[in-house]
């Protein structure tokens, strides 16, 4: 076998998932390819340090400090104060608050526009037709078409 063959074989090789005269004949390559030989040795200390990053330790406190965790916060859901009672009412009451001033400043800011909706300093700005005469002679040539 050529080197690029054993390579393309290596990592079978390693999982013992070859065939026995595969298997026998990438051997017969190793003793003669060193090359070869070292990258089975580092594909090997790869394969050793991924099991045994696999392996993990159980602490064997882990139920029963979970347990203790969860009686506690139950028992401090119980109780109430300022977090359970007193933070949604605050937040119903600026809320609340938010919209009353906005509808006084609403209404305050209202009374004085009431003059300005019939005076004569606005009204030539939302009619502007008579001014624009070009505009004027596209709608009549439209009309005499």
């Amino acid at each position: 076998m050529k080197c690029k063959e054993i390579n393309s074989k290596l990592i079978f090789y390693a999982e013992n998932d070859l065939l026995m005269e595969d298997k026998l004949e990438m051997e017969k390559h190793f003793s003669a390819c060193k090359s070869c030989s070292e990258s089975l040795s580092f594909l090997q200390k790869a394969m050793e340090s991924i099991e045994e990053e696999k392996m993990v330790d159980v602490n064997p406190y882990f139920v029963s400090k979970t347990v203790n965790g969860l009686k506690e916060s139950e028992k401090s859901n119980v109780q109430f104060g300022f977090s359970s009672v007193l933070k949604p009412a605050l937040l119903v009451f600026l809320f609340v608050v938010a919209i009353g001033s906005g509808v006084f400043m609403g209404s305050n800011f209202a009374v004085g526009t009431e003059s300005l909706q019939h005076s004569d300093l606005v009204d030539p700005y939302f009619n502007e037709i008579e001014n624009e005469t070009i505009e004027l002679f596209f709608l009549n040539a439209e009309a005499h078409e």
